[in-house]
């Protein structure tokens, strides 16, 4: 197992509401009953201003059968995508994560969803979905791994559907600083000197986050036949990082797949 893929079990066992909101009301294994609603409203938001985009691009509703969201958590946007799809696959490395996901099912009575494993391939992910979508995951992922399942969720998508996903394109904190916090990821006393400055348990993991080169990613997902792209931009963690939130439609034809990843 990866050290960030054990990471989020941590989070996923601990206080899994943080590891998916980053916000104070969400630090803890269980929320009362208004930071769940938050909680979950923020979620619907989200998947409404998905569909929202899609639609305006289609011209008309647009049903979707096959979804999968990818680094669900414990099911913030996967509850949401089931009211609006026949089906949905959440998908995310820490199975406690999973086992929330299947819960919070149970007790809203939903049934179009089902849960499997993530792994570097989503090898666990059968092909023509008519969206694939990943949001506040790809960042946590260190680029050697998130470029290979960008390319993987590509590849997964229908004619005709759509991939939607975010990731951060550039960092505006202090380079040194920067450098310094990422030097923490691979040694922990650096970790942990960093924990209490923050006021945080000296031994918590880390939140990874990671910058990816957009131009890379836009040459990947027009070989795998994406011909329209929307780029959505953003801003995160107080401003330190520019975040971009693509949506592809699947128009083409894929290039052959010895032209596709170099």
């Amino acid at each position: 197992m990866k050290r960030t893929d054990r990471d989020w079990e941590r989070w996923g066992a601990d206080s899994p509401y943080y590891g998916v909101l980053s916000a104070p009301q969400f630090r803890t294994r269980e929320l009362d009953a208004d930071a769940e609603a938050e909680f979950f409203a923020s979620g619907e938001a989200h998947v409404s201003s998905v569909w929202a985009a899609i639609e305006r691009r289609e011209g008309a509703p647009w049903q979707c059968g096959a979804a999968v969201d990818v680094g669900s958590g414990v099911g913030r946007l996967a509850l949401p995508m089931a009211a609006r799809c026949q089906t949905v696959l959440a998908v995310d490395v820490s199975d406690s994560m999973l086992a929330a996901v299947r819960t919070h099912c149970d007790k809203r009575g939903v049934t179009n969803i089902a849960t499997a494993r993530a792994d570097d391939a989503l090898s666990a992910i059968p092909p023509q979905r008519n969206l694939v979508h990943s949001y506040l995951v790809l960042q946590h992922v260190a680029p050697s791994r998130g470029l290979r399942m960008i390319g993987a969720m590509a590849d997964r998508v229908a004619a005709d559907g759509y991939l939607a996903f975010q990731i951060y394109m550039g960092c505006n904190a202090n380079p040194v600083l920067r450098s310094l916090v990422r030097l923490s990821y691979i040694l922990p006393p650096l970790q942990w000197a960093r924990n209490l400055l923050k006021g945080r348990g000296l031994f918590e993991q880390p939140m990874q986050l990671h910058v990816y080169p957009l131009a890379r990613i836009l040459r990947t997902l027009r070989l795998a036949g994406f011909a329209e792209v929307e780029l959505h931009l953003d801003s995160e963690d107080h401003g330190n990082f520019e975040s971009v939130f693509i949506l592809a439609k699947k128009t083409g034809r894929p290039a052959p797949i010895f032209n596709r990843y170099g």
